[in-house]
């Protein structure tokens, strides 16, 4: 979070350059806003972590690595229901049927949301050099693994998410704050439909995200904490020690 007025100025002005970030006058104009913006190497995870490191500031950083995230969660979706995406690689896809119906379903729409995510991040200006996110062998081999490798996912997208909100309103960015909360609110849904197909019980296991209180044997309080991260870097590496691999 940057704490100095010239600071937050020039990290004001930066984003008053992209046209998504201009005033809005209110709460509508925000939301006309979000429904009209559009959107649109090959390296290894240490080239992954270093992009980090080019970014302008902390608000845009998030930006930006949200972009990656997205891409990375439109993969998951469309490899865990078999049809790939434009973010899979080759050969990483389910080959055998992993969720019913009803649970295809329920993915199929998380792979909408997020597609209309990225749209949202790519038309705010973001970006990020990988487009295509490789998988662990076995990611999606059975329904055990890809659901884990999905809490783990939507774990950190929610804190990634958070840590935007804390970036963007300590600079005073309410566009940038808005946005990333309106997305986290997704990617919690995310993951307790990720919970309930794994039989957690209740699907719906904390009170509250990051650091608000603390788990506890109280129905409805039993999860784990989702880490708030504290920049894009930390975020990334988050999703790096699951072993995915960036392209080109």
């Amino acid at each position: 979070m940057m704490s100095e007025p010239a600071e937050s100025g020039r990290l004001d002005q930066l984003l008053r350059t992209v046209d998504f970030f201009k005033p809005v006058a209110t709460r509508r104009g925000f939301m006309q806003k979000l429904m009209l913006v559009g959107g649109g190497a090959a390296a290894g995870a240490a080239g992954l972590g270093r992009v980090i490191g080019v970014f302008a500031d902390a608000a845009t950083d998030f930006v930006n690595a949200a972009v990656g995230a997205e891409r990375i969660g439109i993969a998951f979706y469309g490899n865990a229901l078999g049809a790939g995406s434009p973010y899979s690689m080759p050969g990483d896809a389910a080959t055998r049927t992993l969720l019913n119906s009803s649970h295809r379903s329920y993915f199929q729409a998380a792979f909408n949301q997020e597609s209309s995510h990225l749209t949202t991040l790519l038309g705010a200006g973001g970006s990020f050099p990988f487009a295509h996110f490789g998988f662990p062998a076995g990611t999606f081999g059975s329904p055990d693994s890809m659901l884990a490798m999905g809490m783990q996912l939507e774990s950190i997208f929610i804190g990634a998410y958070l840590g935007a909100v804390k970036a963007a309103a300590g600079s005073g960015n309410a566009f940038v704050a808005e946005a990333a909360a309106q997305i986290c609110g997704i990617e919690c849904e995310h993951r307790v439909l990720i919970n309930d197909i794994a039989g957690i019980s209740p699907p719906n296991d904390r009170f509250y995200e990051g650091d608000v209180g603390s788990p506890s044997n109280d129905l409805g309080n039993t999860g784990m904490r989702s880490t708030v991260y504290a920049t894009a870097r930390d975020a990334v590496n988050a999703l790096l020690a699951l072993h995915i691999t960036p392209a080109a």
